[in-house]
């Protein structure tokens, strides 16, 4: 499950190739229309402004964290719900000599590399020297450069004066998200404990931070299991996060508490106060959409003690937690 999850992260986050004039309704997912609102209606309100599947051209119709994800043949999945959870960043400036110093320390194109990208996805498993899961990280990408691959692995592992803490300011901060990315890799590459991770778990939810928070969560938590006392503290954290808007977060995260198996007694909170994307990808039409659903159904059958391998009955379990 994990690799096709992982396929789906390298090519559709968030940029989508611009589709053709006049979009047809039919190509189109529409996931948290406001009511009275039908997909027909939207697309219509696209075509008449002549734009395309995309997010600058959606967002300024008044949908402020509308993401796009192209699906497959001309087929995009378009998310206009924002999230809901409490408030993860204030309108508060950044510390000015922290930004500096993180400009200073690294360029966005840098981070944008192929061979950067790798690193932070084998930095836990680099410093933990496991050589397997290295390997198996570098089989994936074929055509990589492995020098600047090395490079951006030892910039990773350097010592620097900011700490953990400085970097957490900074994401809760009204920085451009320019500076915020560069804290959230900054604090993956000098958090050493569970507690430092766990003040990143906010951003689980951060439409532009997202994914790269899963996947600083995720591989750390490869080399430190989740302490049974930690649960209390963080499930709440969880709850927000699996009602974030990205069916990417969420489904990465459905497949994180499956393999850290999240105490069963949480199950009423999850899928009661935590279901909101989960029931939206379950009820996703879209064939490519179960690139979503396969990690979520080893969740469902660990939680509920049974099979569950469909949507229906996936829905029908998630419905036993649903106040009325």
């Amino acid at each position: 499950m994990k690799k096709y999850l992982f396929a789906l992260l390298m090519g559709v986050c968030s940029q989508v190739t611009p589709s053709v004039a006049q979009i047809k309704a039919s190509q189109v997912e529409v996931w948290g229309l406001p009511s009275g609102q039908t997909r027909e209606n939207f697309v219509a309100a696209l075509n008449h402004k002549k734009a395309t599947v995309c997010m600058a051209a959606i967002r300024p119709m008044g949908y402020k964290d509308a993401q796009v994800i192209w699906l497959d043949d001309d087929q995009y999945l378009v998310t206009l719900r924002s999230d809901t959870g409490t408030p993860y960043r204030t309108a508060a400036a950044p510390d000015p000599r922290v930004a500096a110093q993180l400009n200073a320390a690294m360029h966005l194109k840098q981070l944008q590399s192929l061979e950067f990208q790798m690193a932070r996805k084998s930095l836990f498993a680099a410093l933990a020297q496991d050589t397997a899961a290295v390997t198996a990280i570098r089989r994936k990408y074929p055509r990589y450069q492995a020098a600047r691959y090395a490079e951006a692995l030892r910039l990773l592992q350097t010592s620097r004066p900011l700490t953990v803490a400085q970097c957490v300011a900074v994401l809760h901060s009204a920085a451009p998200d320019s500076v915020r990315e560069k804290a959230l890799v900054q604090a993956g590459s000098q958090v050493h404990t569970a507690a430092e991770v766990y003040q990143l778990l906010p951003f689980l939810r951060d439409p532009n931070l997202g994914v790269a928070t899963l996947q600083l969560v995720q591989t750390f938590f490869n080399y430190h299991a989740v302490g049974p006392t930690d649960w209390p503290q963080v499930v709440p954290e969880y709850i927000q996060a699996l009602n974030a808007p990205d069916p990417i977060v969420v489904a990465g995260l459905a497949t994180f508490l499956y393999e850290q198996k999240v105490p069963r007694h949480y199950a009423p909170q999850l899928m009661g106060q935590g279901s909101t994307t989960i029931r939206e990808i379950l009820l996703g039409q879209h064939a490519t959409l179960s690139v979503f659903k396969q990690p979520i159904y080893p969740l469902l059958s660990y939680l509920s003690g049974s099979a569950i391998a469909n949507d229906p009955a996936g829905l029908a379990y998630v419905a036993t937690f649903i106040k009325r």
